[in-house]
């Protein structure tokens, strides 16, 4: 339960524990809970999409859903988006791109890709109908979890100094790993079915071919590329679930 409740406080706002306090071994243990916590994320977010559909019309509902998420996990992940966004569009050497994404003001195209990204995601659920998008949500939050914990397996971490996914990049354990998968992926068949798994393994996939780029273009990955990579596989989750829904139609 511990650890459980340090994913939570990580990842959202809620106040169950303060970040930071544990040593990096119990750190990485809560990541084996992070698709948990990102289903009771999902849980909110879809309370409060339920509860604003009585006051607003579902564009606007889609679009203070998406400015809901954003304030319950603190645009922690947002912010390392576009961080990660500034960084590999300066073209620099691996250390420009680590400085520029170390650096604490948002470029151009940060504010590019954010757009593009916040866009994207709103332009997804509206696509989806109203009887999906509750499941939608809630596996776009696990998925985006987990991915982040795929990503981190056995990655080095690219930075020199400290930061804040280095206890997690240099302690998580296969178990870890091994949990956190299992969670998602039986969250995916309970939510979807088939549907489910293969957004799961399309997921997977792809968090193995971008950790696999970080890996090559920065020797490593860092905070602001785990929280990229939940951000892409939250929107990527979509799109497969968009894409799934046109096949069997």
């Amino acid at each position: 339960m511990r650890a459980f409740l340090q994913a939570l406080s990580f990842l959202t706002l809620l106040p169950f524990s303060r970040r930071g306090s544990s040593e990096g071994k119990a750190l990485a243990r809560s990541m084996a809970f992070f698709p948990l916590a990102g289903l009771l994320i999902g849980i909110f977010v879809v309370s409060g999409n339920y509860l604003l559909s009585f006051l607003f019309p579902k564009p606007l509902v889609l679009w203070l859903t998406l400015g809901f998420l954003a304030l319950l996990t603190g645009g922690l992940h947002l912010d390392g988006f576009a961080d990660t966004m500034d960084g590999l569009a300066c073209r620099g050497t691996r250390e420009k791109i680590l400085e520029v994404m170390r650096d604490s003001r948002i470029g151009a195209f940060g504010v590019i890709g954010l757009i593009f990204l916040i866009g994207a995601k709103y332009l997804a659920l509206d696509q989806t109908s109203n009887s999906s998008l509750p499941r939608s949500l809630l596996l776009m939050a696990v998925m985006g979890r987990n991915a982040m914990v795929l990503v981190c397996y056995r990655s080095p971490y690219a930075r020199s100094g400290q930061g804040l996914a280095r206890p997690f990049v240099e302690n998580l354990r296969f178990y870890e790993l091994a949990f956190s998968a299992l969670s998602a992926f039986g969250i995916a068949l309970a939510l979807m079915g088939a549907s489910g798994i293969l957004v799961f393994i399309g997921i997977g996939l792809f968090s193995l071919g971008y950790r696999f780029v970080f890996i090559k273009k920065l020797g490593g990955v860092t905070g602001d590329v785990l929280g990229a990579a939940n951000e892409l596989a939250e929107l990527l989750c979509l799109l497969l679930l968009l894409i799934l829904k046109q096949i069997q139609t």
